[in-house]
Parts: C-alpha cells; sequence; structure tokens
C-alpha cells in the first residue's frame, strides 16, 4: 500500500486555481463548499501526488466516494483538459511577455525622441539621468504626440538658453520638465472640451 503524503498549502492552492475553485464532480463552487484535493488514482492503489493526478473536489463529493476512482474515460478527458488549458495558459503567458518587450522597446523609442527633442530645442548636449527618468513618468501618464507638444510650448516657454553656455544647470531643466506635466494636462482637457 503506497504512503499517503501531504500536500502543501501551495500545490492545494495551485489544483484549486487550475479547477477554477470548482468541485470537478458536482460543480459546486467555494465559498459555497468547502474544496477538497482528491487523488484521480487513489493512494491505496498506487497514486502520488503527480499534479496531473490530484483534482479539486468539494468535501460532500471527496468523502462520498471514498476510493472509488472515476471512470478511465473521465480520467483521461480531464487530464487532456487540464493539459490542453496549462498549455493554453503558458502560450498566452509568452504572448504577454513578448507584447511587454514590445512595449519597453516602444518606450525607450518614445523616450529617446523627447530626449533628442529637448536637447535641440534647449540646446543642452546630454540630459541627466534625472530628467530622464521624468520624461518616461511623463510618457506613462500622457500620450506621446502630447509630451512632445508640451515640451516644444515649456522649452520656448520656460528655458532659459542663457545657462546653456556655462555648466548644466540641473533646477533650469527640472523646472521646465515640471511645467511639462501641467501643459499636457490643460491639453488633454482642452480636447475633451473642458
Amino acid at each position: 500500500m503506497a504512503e499517503r503524503k501531504v500536500l502543501s498549502k501551495k500545490t492545494r492552492f495551485e489544483v484549486f486555481k487550475r479547477d477554477k475553485f470548482t468541485c470537478q464532480y458536482c460543480g459546486k463552487m467555494a465559498p459555497d463548499v468547502i474544496l477538497e484535493v482528491d487523488h484521480i488514482k487513489p493512494v491505496v492503489e498506487g497514486g502520488d501526488n503527480d499534479f496531473l493526478n490530484l483534482i479539486t473536489s468539494c468535501r460532500d463529493c471527496n468523502r462520498g466516494k471514498g476510493k472509488t476512482p472515476l471512470s478511465q474515460s473521465d480520467v483521461l478527458k480531464k487530464s487532456q483538459k487540464q493539459l490542453l488549458e496549462m498549455a493554453e495558459k503558458a502560450e498566452q503567458a509568452e504572448m504577454m511577455v513578448e507584447w511587454k518587450k514590445e512595449l519597453l522597446s516602444v518606450r525607450e523609442r518614445e523616450t529617446k525622441a523627447i530626449e533628442e527633442l529637448i536637447t535641440s530645442l534647449t540646446g543642452v548636449e546630454e540630459l541627466l539621468s534625472f530628467d530622464i527618468q521624468t520624461i518616461k513618468k511623463l510618457l506613462v501618464r500622457f500620450p506621446f504626440h502630447v509630451v512632445w507638444e508640451s515640451v516644444e510650448v515649456a522649452a520656448v516657454k520656460y528655458f532659459d538658453n542663457d545657462v546653456v553656455g556655462t555648466d548644466y544647470e540641473f533646477p533650469e531643466m527640472t523646472e521646465m520638465l515640471k511645467k511639462v506635466g501641467g501643459i499636457c494636462y490643460n491639453k488633454i482637457k482642452q480636447k475633451e472640451g473642458r
């Protein structure tokens, strides 16, 4: 007779998540019932704690069936369904990772374009990392074209070109970039008719 091993909370949680917190026998869901993890192939018959041998069951179904196994076709169908769902989830996770990478790439190109716009408008050769971070934050909050237009306005209105010949003035650029957020906000409100 096989020895029963205690399932970790993490394993139980993963089984419940996979089965959408629904008893796979009767279809009742938590919190209406107390859920347990059942072995498809009973432990007394050599069943183990392999993820594919575990299934979500409500307490009534699990205790009521005892060691009576599901029919072989039910086991096969459930295993196939679980494998397909797991493959689909993995594929979707990969797609999301690719999408995130693409977004990061776009955000980097947008940041670089705004940075180049600022250097061309102000004559400053290079922005400090603090100012680049500010640009990134603006691009998270506002569309690229709005940030672009707002930088054009702020550079003319709030940046003193007389400091360019001297050492880079931190407050000058930082203050100008602070104004960009407000200009962006006002541009969006204008477009909304407010």
